[in-house]
Protein backbone atom coordinates (compact mmCIF):
# COMPACT_ATOMS: atom_id res chain seq x y z
CA UNK A 1 0.00 0.00 0.00
CA UNK A 2 2.62 2.41 1.07
CA UNK A 3 3.73 1.82 -3.30
CA UNK A 4 0.53 2.79 -4.21
CA UNK A 5 -0.41 -1.12 -5.68
CA UNK A 6 -3.19 -2.61 -3.97
CA UNK A 7 -2.21 -6.12 -2.26
CA UNK A 8 -4.55 -8.59 -0.38
CA UNK A 9 -2.44 -10.40 2.11
CA UNK A 10 -3.29 -14.24 2.72
CA UNK A 11 -2.31 -16.53 5.77
CA UNK A 12 -3.45 -19.10 7.73
CA UNK A 13 -2.00 -17.74 10.70
CA UNK A 14 -4.14 -14.83 12.02
CA UNK A 15 -0.71 -13.68 13.98
CA UNK A 16 0.89 -13.48 10.60
CA UNK A 17 -1.74 -11.13 9.34
CA UNK A 18 -1.77 -9.15 11.93
CA UNK A 19 2.01 -8.11 10.88
CA UNK A 20 0.61 -6.56 7.88
CA UNK A 21 -0.77 -3.35 6.74
CA UNK A 22 -4.15 -3.62 4.02
CA UNK A 23 -6.82 -6.08 3.19
CA UNK A 24 -6.24 -9.04 5.25
CA UNK A 25 -8.18 -12.62 4.46
CA UNK A 26 -7.67 -15.84 6.97
CA UNK A 27 -7.74 -18.33 4.44
CA UNK A 28 -5.71 -21.54 2.67
CA UNK A 29 -3.41 -21.46 -0.34
CA UNK A 30 -4.93 -24.75 -1.75
CA UNK A 31 -8.48 -23.28 -1.34
CA UNK A 32 -8.10 -19.13 -2.36
CA UNK A 33 -11.44 -17.85 -1.71
CA UNK A 34 -11.19 -15.32 -4.55
CA UNK A 35 -12.94 -15.22 -8.12
CA UNK A 36 -11.46 -16.34 -10.93
CA UNK A 37 -8.72 -14.22 -12.91
CA UNK A 38 -9.22 -11.61 -9.88
CA UNK A 39 -5.74 -10.64 -9.86
CA UNK A 40 -2.89 -9.53 -12.08
CA UNK A 41 -0.21 -11.26 -9.81
CA UNK A 42 0.24 -13.29 -7.16
CA UNK A 43 3.38 -14.21 -4.43
CA UNK A 44 3.95 -17.26 -2.60
CA UNK A 45 7.26 -16.69 -0.67
CA UNK A 46 8.52 -18.88 1.47
CA UNK A 47 5.55 -21.03 2.16
CA UNK A 48 4.71 -23.40 -0.47
CA UNK A 49 7.58 -25.49 0.69
CA UNK A 50 5.36 -25.85 4.10
CA UNK A 51 2.47 -27.67 2.16
CA UNK A 52 1.62 -30.84 1.85
CA UNK A 53 0.58 -30.54 -1.56
CA UNK A 54 2.18 -27.50 -3.19
CA UNK A 55 0.63 -27.89 -6.48
CA UNK A 56 -2.79 -27.87 -5.54
CA UNK A 57 -1.80 -24.08 -4.21
CA UNK A 58 0.13 -23.54 -7.54
CA UNK A 59 -3.59 -24.82 -9.37
CA UNK A 60 -5.44 -22.42 -7.18
CA UNK A 61 -2.89 -19.65 -8.21
CA UNK A 62 -3.29 -20.20 -11.28
CA UNK A 63 -6.88 -20.11 -11.32
CA UNK A 64 -6.85 -16.51 -9.87
CA UNK A 65 -4.35 -14.74 -11.95
CA UNK A 66 -5.77 -12.99 -15.19
CA UNK A 67 -4.09 -14.25 -18.20
CA UNK A 68 -0.71 -13.03 -18.67
CA UNK A 69 -0.21 -12.65 -14.71
CA UNK A 70 3.09 -12.80 -12.75
CA UNK A 71 3.67 -15.22 -10.33
CA UNK A 72 6.30 -15.21 -7.92
CA UNK A 73 7.29 -17.87 -5.55
CA UNK A 74 10.64 -18.17 -3.36
CA UNK A 75 12.31 -21.25 -1.91
CA UNK A 76 15.60 -22.49 -0.22
CA UNK A 77 17.86 -24.55 -1.24
CA UNK A 78 18.41 -28.22 0.22
CA UNK A 79 22.17 -27.40 0.77
CA UNK A 80 21.66 -24.51 2.79
CA UNK A 81 24.29 -23.71 5.46
CA UNK A 82 27.06 -26.32 3.78
CA UNK A 83 29.54 -25.18 6.70
CA UNK A 84 27.13 -27.32 9.02
CA UNK A 85 27.14 -29.88 6.65
CA UNK A 86 29.16 -32.98 8.23
CA UNK A 87 27.20 -32.44 11.38
CA UNK A 88 23.92 -32.31 10.71
CA UNK A 89 21.59 -35.16 9.17
CA UNK A 90 21.02 -35.01 5.32
CA UNK A 91 17.46 -33.08 4.48
CA UNK A 92 14.87 -34.64 3.24
CA UNK A 93 13.68 -32.84 -0.29
CA UNK A 94 11.15 -30.14 0.81
CA UNK A 95 8.01 -30.72 -1.75
CA UNK A 96 8.63 -27.33 -3.01
CA UNK A 97 12.55 -26.31 -3.14
CA UNK A 98 15.24 -24.47 -5.19
CA UNK A 99 16.37 -27.45 -7.14
CA UNK A 100 13.05 -28.83 -8.20
CA UNK A 101 10.71 -25.99 -8.10
CA UNK A 102 11.48 -24.81 -11.82
CA UNK A 103 9.75 -28.21 -13.21
CA UNK A 104 6.72 -28.00 -11.23
CA UNK A 105 5.97 -24.68 -11.72
CA UNK A 106 6.67 -25.50 -15.65
CA UNK A 107 3.60 -27.57 -14.98
CA UNK A 108 1.33 -24.61 -14.71
CA UNK A 109 3.04 -22.16 -15.99
CA UNK A 110 5.45 -20.41 -19.23
CA UNK A 111 8.28 -17.91 -19.26
CA UNK A 112 10.15 -19.09 -15.79
CA UNK A 113 12.68 -16.50 -14.82
CA UNK A 114 14.81 -18.43 -11.83
CA UNK A 115 17.03 -16.14 -9.92
CA UNK A 116 19.10 -17.98 -7.38
CA UNK A 117 21.76 -17.13 -4.17
CA UNK A 118 24.63 -18.51 -2.80
CA UNK A 119 25.87 -15.83 -0.19
CA UNK A 120 27.12 -15.67 3.07
CA UNK A 121 24.00 -14.46 4.95
CA UNK A 122 23.96 -15.13 8.26
CA UNK A 123 26.77 -14.58 10.87
CA UNK A 124 26.49 -16.37 14.37
CA UNK A 125 28.41 -14.47 16.89
CA UNK A 126 29.42 -17.21 19.43
CA UNK A 127 27.85 -20.72 20.67
CA UNK A 128 24.91 -19.40 22.27
CA UNK A 129 23.85 -17.64 18.82
CA UNK A 130 24.65 -21.04 17.08
CA UNK A 131 22.21 -22.77 19.67
CA UNK A 132 19.31 -20.63 19.21
CA UNK A 133 19.91 -21.27 14.96
CA UNK A 134 19.55 -24.80 15.44
CA UNK A 135 17.11 -24.75 18.26
CA UNK A 136 15.00 -22.51 15.48
CA UNK A 137 16.09 -25.64 12.80
CA UNK A 138 14.09 -27.70 14.95
CA UNK A 139 16.97 -30.35 15.68
CA UNK A 140 17.33 -33.13 18.59
CA UNK A 141 19.06 -31.64 21.44
CA UNK A 142 21.96 -34.18 20.68
CA UNK A 143 22.60 -32.74 17.36
CA UNK A 144 22.36 -29.62 19.15
CA UNK A 145 24.86 -30.60 21.50
CA UNK A 146 27.45 -32.61 18.84
CA UNK A 147 27.34 -29.23 17.14
CA UNK A 148 28.43 -27.06 19.32
CA UNK A 149 31.35 -29.42 21.02
CA UNK A 150 32.75 -29.21 16.95
CA UNK A 151 31.54 -25.93 15.46
CA UNK A 152 34.16 -23.03 16.05
CA UNK A 153 32.21 -19.84 16.40
CA UNK A 154 32.08 -16.86 15.27
CA UNK A 155 30.61 -18.77 11.78
CA UNK A 156 29.26 -16.98 8.80
CA UNK A 157 26.58 -19.66 7.58
CA UNK A 158 25.69 -19.51 3.42
CA UNK A 159 22.66 -19.54 2.37
CA UNK A 160 20.61 -20.52 -0.80
CA UNK A 161 17.46 -20.57 -2.04
CA UNK A 162 15.77 -18.85 -4.95
CA UNK A 163 13.51 -16.72 -6.49
CA UNK A 164 10.94 -17.79 -9.17
CA UNK A 165 8.56 -15.78 -11.57
CA UNK A 166 6.49 -16.87 -14.19
CA UNK A 167 3.59 -15.89 -16.62
CA UNK A 168 -0.06 -17.34 -16.56
CA UNK A 169 -0.34 -18.25 -20.49
CA UNK A 170 -2.30 -15.77 -22.40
Amino acid sequence: LALGVPTVSLDRSATMLAAVPGIRVLGDACHLPFRHRAFGSVAALYMLYHLKDPRRALAESLRILRPGGLFAASAPSRYNDPELADLLPPSEPDLFDAENAEEMLAEFFEKIEVNRWDTPLVHLTDRNALHIYLQGRQLSQTIIDRALHHVKTPLTLTKRGALFYARKRV
